[in-house]
């Protein structure tokens, strides 16, 4: 997996668009975001793994540091859900 700042994506979109290895975008030295080409049918377990971990500790710091219990977030799930059936 490769990693890129904002700015040598941004400059490089195209080179990156065609690689088939993922890339993590950084800012500042903190991950932002993933470019993961859709060039397999689905991604590797390492990877998922990988984006599994990192994305549920970033969620729980969030949570943490804006103190939202689990409960609410799952309240707030339920509300939106019953909107889309009412639609």
């Amino acid at each position: 997996m490769k990693t890129a700042t904002v700015r040598q994506f941004r400059d490089r979109a195209t080179s990156f668009l065609k690689q088939e290895e993922p890339i993590i975008v950084t800012r500042r030295g903190k991950i932002v975001g993933f470019f993961l080409p859709a060039v397999r049918e689905s991604l590797p377990l390492e990877i998922k793994k990988d984006l599994f971990t990192t994305l549920t500790d970033e969620i729980r710091s969030a949570m943490r540091n804006r103190e939202i219990i689990e409960d609410a977030v799952l309240a707030d799930f339920e509300k939106a859900r019953k909107a889309r059936r009412r639609r």
